[in-house]
């Protein structure tokens, strides 16, 4: 007697016949291992290759097939909708967007992106100009550290130049929380600022810049025998 797989049936039934890639299937978000880093999945009635990156792999737990993905890569088949993931190289977030994962943010920082108590944790505090972010008001400083960024509509732009000599550093831990520190005492006439208000020098010392609405402009020039510069947190001409 000749045994015929039937697309969709039972691989119980058919005596281990397996389904394949875009035969159709009737149990929605069903997984079935197709070997230890493969499976496929239903998705809108037809089975969808999915690569388990995970160190599990592709297994049973339980009755039931079970595909790893608590690692995977841009744009790879994925199964729990809104679910995120660290990419292998652990530098970027994803999300799982119309059953792809898709991307989220990049994690530049030194902590990059981990799982944390069963949560996917993105170490952002390094970043871009222009990376995708997620928190309003959030900061982080440019790979050089010379650029402090914020996240306006879920971008990073340029809140601040940090031309004194201590740049844009991240500092605190977890327990206190992470602060991105912009060393803005020095700027042009110009430059982009974050502390309405704000004083600072100009590079040749000869005049006093004060932030407004968010650009540093000319506020005083120092005498001749005076120099601009920073006691404490006051900016003056001595």
């Amino acid at each position: 007697m000749t045994l015929l797989c039937i697309a969709g049936a039972s691989v119980a039934l058919l005596g281990g016949c397996k389904p394949k890639a875009g035969a159709s299937c009737k149990i929605e978000t069903k997984e079935i291992c197709v070997d230890a880093k493969q499976a496929l999945v239903c998705h809108d009635g037809k089975w969808e290759d999915m690569t388990c990156r995970g160190p599990s792999g592709c297994g049973k737990n339980g009755s039931e097939s079970s595909c790893d993905q608590t690692v995977a890569e841009d744009k790879d088949v994925c199964n729990l909708v809104n679910d995120f993931v660290c990419s292998g190289d652990k530098k970027t977030m994803l999300e799982c967007q119309k059953n792809h994962w898709t991307f989220s943010q990049s994690c530049l920082g030194e902590r990059s992106c981990s799982m944390e108590q069963k949560k996917v944790i993105c170490d952002n505090s390094t970043a871009k100009e222009g990376d995708a972010c997620r928190e309003e008001d959030d900061y982080a400083c440019s790979p050089d550290k010379k650029v402090a960024l914020v996240c306006r509509s879920q971008k990073f732009t340029v809140a601040s130049n940090c031309k004194g000599k201590n740049g844009c550093k991240i500092t605190g831990d977890k327990g206190t929380g992470f602060k991105v520190e912009c060393d803005d005492s020095i700027a042009n006439i110009g430059d982009p600022c974050d502390k309405e208000s704000h004083f600072a020098c100009a590079p040749d010392e000869k005049q006093i810049v004060k932030c407004v609405s968010k650009k540093f402009v000319a506020d005083d020039k120092c005498k001749r025998n005076e120099k601009c510069a920073v006691k404490g947190e006051l900016v003056g001409c001595y």
